[in-house]
């Protein structure tokens, strides 16, 4: 077996059923004193997609964080069965700890159709990722290596003002369920959007210690649409860019595609953004 053949991030996503439309999800503590959103986001769409019957995916998921989570509880996922209609399902999940809501998300479900196909060509900077996996990219840069490949393109070199791009991929293979990618997308999509607010200010720290120093920042509503398939497990390129900040929160859209200019994911995210005084 490969190292590429066992995903403990499949493992950490995945929760437990308690009933019809209950779940359990663990947490874990990545130094930075609270769960990280995209691990809620993540378990949240695993924990839809089990009430689900097979052959409906993800669109669409539109989710709010209302208080920081403890990493050292479990988090209950509690599954609303909004809608399973002939074409579409919805559901609506919120996340408790501790006898309260930390979190909730509104996801819709669709059968595969054929129709119009468009979207916004692009091609990501592909010698970026070729000069980078020829370097070793310093792991503390990277709270998550533990389950993912990351590699930044330095700001010298990124080809949107006031973003942050960079080339990311699970660390171990996935199967081939599309349920399980979705996820794990999702998970990746809550890095790098609110950093990249900070960007037309100069007030782009790498280093977390440093930039919990100078600022206040935490997720409020992060949103995600899946437009084609793709695999999480293969080179994926995001650019996160900064919209507008002001009155303390940031704003930032995102676009996920994949290594041959595919879009596959489009996402946002607003989050509150203050300066230490």
């Amino acid at each position: 077996m490969t190292d590429r053949e066992y995903s403990p991030l499949l493992e950490f996503l995945d929760c437990e059923t308690l009933d019809l439309s209950l779940f359990r999800g663990q947490s874990r503590d990545f130094k930075t004193g609270q769960v990280f959103g995209g691990q809620v986001l993540g378990q949240a769409i695993k924990a839809a997609y089990k009430t689900l019957d097979s052959g409906r995916f993800i669109h669409s998921a539109h989710a709010y964080f209302l208080t920081r989570g403890d990493v050292n509880a479990p988090i209950i996922y509690e599954v609303d069965r909004s809608l399973d209609g002939g074409s579409f399902s919805s559901r609506r999940v919120v996340a408790i700890q501790h006898g309260r809501q930390i979190f909730h998300l509104s996801a819709s479900f669709q059968k595969p159709e054929s129709g119009l196909n468009h979207y916004r060509e692009w091609v990501p900077p592909k010698e970026e990722l070729k000069t980078a996996l020829e370097q070793k990219f310093p792991e503390e840069h990277n709270f998550q290596s533990e389950f993912f490949d990351v590699h930044y393109v330095p700001q010298e070199k990124v080809t949107t003002e006031n973003s942050i791009q960079y080339w990311m991929r699970a660390k171990h293979a996935l199967p081939d369920d599309m349920a399980c990618h979705h996820s794990v997308l999702a998970y990746i999509s809550d890095m790098g959007l609110l950093e990249a607010t900070l960007m037309p200010h100069e007030l782009g720290e790498r280093d977390m210690k440093k930039r919990h120093q100078k600022l206040m920042m935490a997720s409020i509503d992060h949103a995600i649409w899946f437009h084609r398939d793709f695999r999480a497990d293969d080179w994926l390129f995001y650019e996160c860019r900064a919209e507008s900040t002001g009155n303390g929160r940031g704003l930032a859209f995102g676009r996920i595609y994949s290594e041959d200019g595919t879009l596959v994911a489009s996402t946002s995210q607003e989050g509150l953004l203050r300066l230490r005084r």
